[in-house]
């Protein structure tokens, strides 16, 4: 029993060695959520939406991670006419970004809370997509699934620049976001 044992120990040290040296050393993240549009600058209605986002970047030991993303964010929105008559107005924006992320405290073996902030531009690609700046911030509760990827859901405020060439005015508008996706580190 005694050799048993002692071979048992080694196995457990060797599997520790080696989950340990597979650690990433990169994240991936993906998700999708809602937008609710709180105010808006000059005569513009406030606008609602959806986003999906892809970000990608280094993981620095699981105590914070740094990347780059890639983003569609699309809002809705009613505007009245000089007529009175109302219309539904479209607005979809490409946005990249530097993505940042940190764990601050881990609430149970299986969640961690954290926070967030992105900031970046989105280019003009024709006229359905409008360019402008863009930033976020936000809280962050992970739900661990497997070693080494969790179920990440984020809140949080955000700020959007609309601007195009082929309307006459730029405006911007302030909104809070909650989404949902997967994330692997």
């Amino acid at each position: 029993m005694n050799r048993y044992s002692l071979a048992l120990v080694a196995l457990l040290i060797c599997l520790s060695f080696h989950s340990h040296a597979q650690r990433r050393g990169t994240y991936t993240l993906l998700h999708a959520g809602g937008i609710v549009g709180l105010a808006t600058t000059g005569d513009q209605p406030p606008m609602h939406g959806y986003q999906f986002q892809f970000a990608f970047g280094r993981n620095f030991y699981d105590r914070m991670y740094l990347g780059l993303g890639i983003g569609t964010d699309v809002y809705r929105g009613r505007t009245t006419l000089a007529d009175g008559s109302r219309s539904t107005r479209g607005v979809n924006t490409l946005p990249i970004f530097a993505d940042f992320r940190v764990p601050l405290t881990r609430l149970s073996p299986f969640g961690t809370f954290g926070v967030l902030a992105n900031a970046g531009y989105a280019p003009s690609i024709g006229s359905n997509y409008f360019r402008g700046a863009v930033a976020k911030a936000g809280l962050t509760y992970g739900h661990l699934l497997a070693e080494g990827s969790d179920l990440l859901f984020s809140a949080g405020y955000g700020f959007q620049q609309f601007d195009s060439r082929f309307f006459d005015h730029a405006f911007s508008q302030h909104n809070v976001f909650i989404t949902i996706g997967l994330f692997v580190h």
